[in-house]
């Protein structure tokens, strides 16, 4: 290590998902490396959050090492064994990770969680682009042609206000006017994942990043979920018991016989939930510990024909989920 720490090149972020850490001098800020990355214990140290050490075992010099994984359970993603501690993007959308048998993702379009100001774009909306992954915010102009708001200006000048604190009166709590936007399709549409929205529903009055555990259909019961004889969609179907919630190895306290979401056969719609509630379950591990996470309860289902190549769930869908009886 360095005698005298110079830390002029320090980054001040890092790509989506990757940890800002401390390096190993305890000098300066770098963005953690990931599982296969060249790593030593200076500068170019593994992503801790990730649970990933330094493997010097196929170095012959012993300066510099690559990033491994410690023992995890792995992840089944579509299908794919993904190992523990290994990133992967489903799609242009989210980027993600395996975490001992449990998935984490990031949006890789933040600005679709984050609501612009409502003064300063009245009616806000998101609308997809041609040609882009990321849809855009849209508001109402007086002239009344919508205006699309720009992305490099997007977290500068419609959402910075909010970001700092400084909550118009209007919304504080005195008076407050929730806002809060649509909870996000959820990560995966079969197994356990995850769906976001942004609300103001909180003692400060200011518009933060909600996350629920979501499940559309269990991934290991799409016989159950088809269509019987005659019938193109299963729109929506109960368990057929009483079920625990699994989560990172924990389970909740209390049993449930959730509604799940069915599917098609022989035409192109997808089956979706069009009503849910949240609700507040306890969680406890083996080890003793005990938390509270937020998950969706589907209360109905829709199927429908929007399922574009460029909708990111809709590879679990009839083509990948349905399983053909003999």
């Amino acid at each position: 290590c360095p005698r005298v720490c110079d830390c002029q090149s320090e980054p001040r972020s890092c790509q989506v998902g990757v940890s800002l850490v401390t390096d190993g001098c305890n000098c300066c800020k770098v963005c953690a490396r990931q599982v296969g990355d060249e790593c030593n214990d200076q500068e170019k140290v593994c992503d801790p959050h990730r649970n990933l050490f330094c493997d010097y075992s196929g170095s012959r010099s012993g300066d510099l090492g690559v990033c491994r994984a410690q023992n995890g359970r792995p992840c089944m993603h579509d299908g794919t064994r993904i190992s523990s501690g290994s990133m992967f993007q489903p799609s242009c959308k989210l980027r993600c990770w395996c975490m001992d048998g449990a998935e984490g993702c990031m949006p890789l379009c933040a600005h679709e969680t984050q609501v612009p100001l409502a003064h300063l774009c009245p009616n806000a909306r998101l609308q997809p682009v041609q040609g882009e992954c990321c849809s855009r915010w849209v508001c109402d102009s007086p002239s009344g042609v919508p205006i699309s708001l720009p992305l490099e200006r997007f977290w500068s000048d419609y959402v910075s206000d909010t970001e700092a604190g400084d909550v118009p009166d209007t919304i504080r709590w005195s008076g407050c006017r929730q806002q809060a936007s649509m909870w996000s399709h959820c990560t995966k549409t079969c197994g356990l994942g995850v769906s976001t929205r942004v609300s103001n529903a909180n003692t400060e009055c200011k518009l933060k990043r909600e996350v629920r555990l979501c499940e559309v259909r269990p991934c290991h019961q799409a016989q159950s979920l088809t269509p019987k004889y005659g019938k193109r969609c299963m729109k929506q179907k109960r368990a057929p018991h009483k079920e625990h919630i699994v989560y990172s190895g924990c389970r909740s306290v209390r049993t449930y016989k959730p509604r799940y979401c069915g599917l098609c056969k022989a035409d192109d719609r997808c089956c979706t939930p069009k009503t849910t509630r949240t609700s507040t379950v306890r969680f406890e591990c083996e080890d003793g510990r005990a938390f509270y996470k937020r998950v969706m309860v589907i209360k109905s289902c829709r199927c429908h024909r929007y399922c574009s190549d460029n909708f990111i769930f809709a590879i679990f869908y009839t083509k990948e989920c349905y399983v053909s009886t003999p």
